[in-house]
């Protein structure tokens, strides 16, 4: 994205500085564009002062994961599962933050933690649920998910195109001992090094990698071994540069229609860089294989965060398609959007925080891509989805916004 121009960045500051106050761009929305005009005169100076160094442009901004919400039929229960089979603790009220959370009929939390240290939190919630032309809603596709996954554990199939809706964490986060304890639905790959389990309630699944170098994660017992022990599912997948990840949340993964232009909407809007290693699956998409495009959004500290874009035309579903939930999110977006109300869709989100929604909203805009800009507690949030991979939907929070009025969350019906 091209950086303001000298002459934007000055009229705005002597506007600001004068008193002048902030004048919303038309977007959906019935406030003023900035709460407080004053407060926004440090960041556009800082701004000014990158934009006339010469020969450098600012540098891009950060997003730092720090969650996910859900779409849950049941959030007790969903949040009852993290804290029973990972290293979860119940996040309190106090420290919930996240889009849709005061308009849900019901929710619950958790923080995932690892070595001490906050790991990422989840949320989940319960919200009236939206019905597309084609009578399809949420809980219909929560259906589909569950059964896939079943599918899945009878061993119908090894893999299905629901699982591609999942984070990923190591193994530390795990309760291993606790799953196996209660016999409950797992997948297993044989190596050892790769664990998936779906979320009760939800259409997302999770995977935990662990170190091939350190101790895999085997069951106990041969009769739970029988249960959840899968040959590798990944059709087509060279292994031989597989790395074990450092951060405790190392990746979100999505199934896309088109990972090439997933992948280039995020290097274009979110900053992201293609990642520095050779693509373990054939490109482009071969009969019989599944397809990935990767990026990676670079951290203030550490190895940078991973986004996995998945086609996959191998496997089957249960019910409902991928395709048709993402046709589902379609169908909202040419239809009700302009009312300035989410569906209970844009509920699964994955959460990164920046420094400020602007150059966010700013670029979306240039792209006629719809967004939402909501307040939420003493931050902002800006929601939306990938175009025409619709299931690709973040959620970016951060306490400055002033190129656009924020609105009160209200979910469509």
């Amino acid at each position: 994205m091209a950086p303001l121009g000298l002459g934007g960045l000055g009229g705005l500051l002597l506007n600001l500085a004068s008193g002048t106050p902030c004048a919303g761009d038309g977007h959906a929305g019935g406030h003023n564009s900035c709460d407080s005009c004053d407060n926004d005169i440090s960041f556009l100076q800082a701004e000014l002062r990158f934009a006339t160094r010469a020969g450098r442009a600012p540098p891009a901004p950060l997003l730092k994961p720090i969650g996910r919400s859900f779409f849950s039929e049941d959030p007790a229960n969903s949040a009852k599962w993290w804290l029973r089979y990972s290293s979860s603790e119940q996040l309190p009220p106090e420290k919930m933050m996240t889009v849709g959370l005061d308009q849900s009929s019901e929710s619950a939390a958790v923080m995932v933690k690892s070595k001490g240290e906050e790991v990422e939190k989840l949320y989940f919630l319960n919200v009236n649920d939206w019905k597309s032309p084609s009578n399809l809603t949420m809980k219909d596709f929560v259906q589909a998910a569950k059964l896939s996954w079943g599918s899945v554990m009878k061993r119908e199939q090894l893999y299905s195109p629901w699982t591609d809706f999942h984070d990923g964490h190591i193994v530390e986060t795990l309760r291993f001992d606790q799953v196996e304890m209660d016999m409950q639905p797992f997948q297993l790959y044989e190596t050892g090094v790769v664990q998936r389990a779906y979320i009760p309630n939800t259409t997302w699944t999770m995977e935990w990698r662990t170190d091939p170098d350190s101790d895999r994660v085997f069951p106990s017992s041969a009769e739970y071994a029988e249960l959840v022990m899968f040959k590798n599912p990944d059709k087509c997948r060279n292994h031989w540069n597989d790395e074990f990840p450092e951060r405790a949340y190392w990746k979100s993964t999505f199934p896309v229609l088109n990972a090439s232009a997933a992948k280039e909407f995020a290097l274009d809007v979110l900053h992201a860089k293609p990642l520095e290693k050779e693509n373990p699956y054939p490109w482009p998409r071969q009969p019989g294989c599944i397809a990935v495009q990767w990026a990676s959004l670079p951290q203030a500290a550490g190895e940078p965060f991973q986004l996995h874009f998945v086609e996959d035309f191998v496997y089957d579903t249960v019910l409902h398609s991928i395709p048709e939930f993402l046709q589902y999110q379609q169908d909202f977006l040419q239809t009700d959007v302009s009312k300035g109300c989410i569906n209970s869709f844009m509920l699964n989100n994955l959460i990164l925080e920046t420094e400020s929604l602007d150059p966010f909203a700013r670029r979306l805009d240039e792209l006629s891509v719809p967004y939402f800009v909501f307040a939420i507690e003493d931050r902002y949030a800006l929601l939306f989805s990938f175009p025409g991979n619709e299931g690709v939907t973040l959620q970016l929070q951060s306490p400055h916004l002033s190129y656009v009025a924020p609105r009160p969350v209200e979910f469509c019906k």
